[in-house]
């Protein structure tokens, strides 16, 4: 991996901002209609976005929204994180309905989200209840049977798992491992949702040699999208940073931000908008304290790329 002369730094543009947006995750483009979907962890509510930037409410969500994913063009899958349920929403009728109880399976809270071509939901187990005061421990990776619903564990000793991406062939699934600084890398069997040959691809504490930034603490990846050559938009956390690490380990693109680099996706109309999640809080306080006293924001950024979006 490098990070040279190279490397290309784009600068991104606000795009939505607001006093009640407190913390943004998961975003999720929505083609047919031309809307970005993103969730607001502490406001309790998932909001969409039109291309005039505007707000609305789509669904609130009273034990708090996190990881959400499109199943089809006219159903959404989203997380309860503190019930730990999975819930459809069908944008055709406006209704919701439950789709997984995950509640005698998760140890944590359901943290971010992807499905694979087959449907499988693939979805973070965070192994602590953080914001509830306990310890960071190791989590696990949970998937849903498209068919019977049921739950599994796919993989175990996550020290928070956090971004998903699946490649171009359906057949390779990129997982951030957030609190042990580490992108890994699972080959993905749609027929069967199950993940084997687990490798670290990345180790992030190399972007810290490189930037001459070292933190103790938010140094690893969060969320993560791919786009149409393979290439891996990654949302650096305490860096404050997005960057793009092509399909050789090479970092090609920078975008620096003023808060922390929470998630992205590509979308607009021709797939090359990336969208920037990015949350601030007061100088000097601890990320999680600040969440739960919402005194953390939401800014949605916008950023022109030369490649536009792939499978997730």
């Amino acid at each position: 991996m490098s990070l040279s002369k190279t490397t290309i730094t784009l600068t991104p543009t606000l795009w939505v901002a607001g006093a009640d947006f407190y913390f943004g995750e998961s975003p999720r483009w929505h083609a047919s209609t031309n809307t970005l979907y993103v969730s607001d962890m502490i406001g309790c509510k998932i909001y969409t976005i039109d291309t005039s930037a505007n707000r609305k409410v789509l669904q609130e969500v009273e034990n708090q929204p996190n990881g959400m994913c499109f199943l089809d063009s006219n159903t959404l899958i989203y997380s309860s994180m503190f019930d730990a349920k999975l819930h459809k929403y069908r944008l055709d009728t406006g209704k919701s309905e439950l789709y997984a109880d995950l509640s005698d399976l998760m140890t944590g809270y359901c943290g971010d989200m992807i499905i694979d071509s087959a449907g499988h939901v693939f979805l973070d187990d965070t192994g602590a209840k953080i914001l509830h005061g306990e310890t960071p421990r190791p989590g696990r990776l949970i998937v849903v049977d498209p068919r019977t619903k049921k739950a599994s564990v796919a993989a175990e000793d996550i020290v928070f798992p956090n971004g998903m991406a699946i490649d171009s062939s359906g057949s390779i699934l990129y997982l951030a491992a957030t609190f042990s600084y580490q992108l890994n890398r699972f080959s993905l069997d749609s027929k069967t949702g199950g993940l084997t040959e687990r490798q670290t691809v990345w180790d992030t504490h190399e972007l810290a040699s490189l930037t001459g930034k070292y933190f103790e603490r938010f140094s690893g990846i969060d969320g993560i999208c791919m786009d149409a050559e393979d290439g891996m938009w990654l949302s650096m956390l305490g860096y404050e940073m997005f960057i793009r690490r092509n399909a050789n380990g090479n970092i090609t693109h920078q975008i620096l931000v003023d808060g922390h680099a929470t998630a992205c996706t590509l979308g607009g109309a021709d797939g090359k908008t990336l969208f920037l999640v990015v949350n601030t809080l007061p100088k000097g306080e601890d990320l999680f304290s600040a969440m739960v006293g919402k005194r953390t924001r939401c800014n949605v950024m916008t950023v022109q790329v030369d490649i536009g979006h792939g499978r997730a």
